[in-house]
């Protein structure tokens, strides 16, 4: 019988699901704003330059923290995956030392 951890298994499911339904709905925004700004109307031409003034006039100074927490969250899941991966590591390790069993079948 294949030695199958569920919760890894359920959370690797979930993270695929949860990642393909967030990139399905970013790609559906994106696309009814295309085709709403991409319309010749003269309101929609309007918002389009709207748009494009204030994307200019972004002051990134603004947004600098933001973005610095961002990456500093992005540092800290990695770190939390590699703590993971090592404890899954020893989790192998010991459950095939023949030590660690000897240990277990006497208690």
């Amino acid at each position: 019988m294949p030695d199958i951890d569920f919760f890894n298994f359920f959370r690797y499911l979930l993270a695929i699901i949860v990642t393909v339904y967030a990139t399905v709905i970013t790609l559906q925004s994106l696309w009814g704003w295309y085709k709403i700004l991409a319309g010749s109307d003269r309101y929609v031409s309007m918002v389009r330059r709207y748009m494009v003034v204030h994307g200019l006039r972004l002051r990134f100074k603004a947004f600098w923290g933001d973005v610095v927490i961002c990456l500093l969250l992005c540092v800290v899941f990695l770190i939390i995956v590699y703590a993971h991966q090592i404890i899954n590591d020893i989790g192998d390790k010991l459950g095939n030392s023949p030590h660690v069993s000897r240990i277990v079948q006497h208690a």
